[in-house]
Parts: C-alpha cells; sequence; structure tokens
C-alpha cells in the first residue's frame, strides 16, 4: 500500500510520519484491494485545547473509499485512534468482500 503523509500549515516530525506510514500500511496486510493511503495531520487552531490535533486518513482501492477523522491532543495519539477506526472499517469492507464472493 502506498502511504503519503501530508501536514498542513507546519512540518509534521519525523517520528510522527513514520509512525503513521507504519500504522497505516498494516492496514494493506488486511484486504489486498486497498491500494493508496492518504494521511493529513493537521491542527485546527479553533478547536479546544484538548483536542486541537487532527489526523485525516482516506484510503482508496478497487473502487472502495474509506475515511476517518480523529481529534486528540497530541498528534501520535489522533493517529492511532484514526487506525483504530479505520481497522474496523477494513474488517467490514472485508467480510463484504468475502460474503458476496461465497455461492449461498
Amino acid at each position: 500500500m502506498d502511504v503519503v503523509v501530508v501536514g498542513c500549515k507546519d512540518l509534521v516530525p519525523d517520528s510522527t510520519r513514520a509512525l503513521a506510514q507504519a500504522k497505516v500500511a498494516k492496514l494493506g496486510r488486511r484486504t489486498p484491494v486497498l491500494e493508496r493511503a492518504e494521511v493529513r495531520l493537521i491542527e485546527d487552531p479553533a478547536a479546544p485545547q484538548a483536542a486541537r490535533r487532527v489526523c485525516e486518513v482516506t484510503v482508496t482501492g478497487h473502487g472502495h473509499t474509506l475515511r476517518t477523522r480523529c481529534r486528540a491532543h497530541e498528534l501520535a495519539a489522533a493517529v492511532d485512534l484514526a487506525v483504530d477506526k479505520l481497522g474496523h472499517q477494513v474488517e467490514r469492507l472485508k467480510g463484504k468482500l468475502v460474503g458476496r464472493s461465497q455461492s449461498r
């Protein structure tokens, strides 16, 4: 899976970039139809202090699109929350694909 990490308005630390790439790439192992992931790391100045860092992840492949958006106090925590949400979405997609391919 190709993972692109984009930071808006400021540079993303290398440690956070590597963490996001590693965690999102693991999702591609569960379902091989997903080919590309884009991770956006944003700081929202209008949000409360406890949830100012935002992680948006969009995963696409073979006509399927999975999206999530999570907020946290730190970027690493927002990435963890987004990967957890995407894990559930990937499992649902995999169940639909397997169920559709099997005869009844």
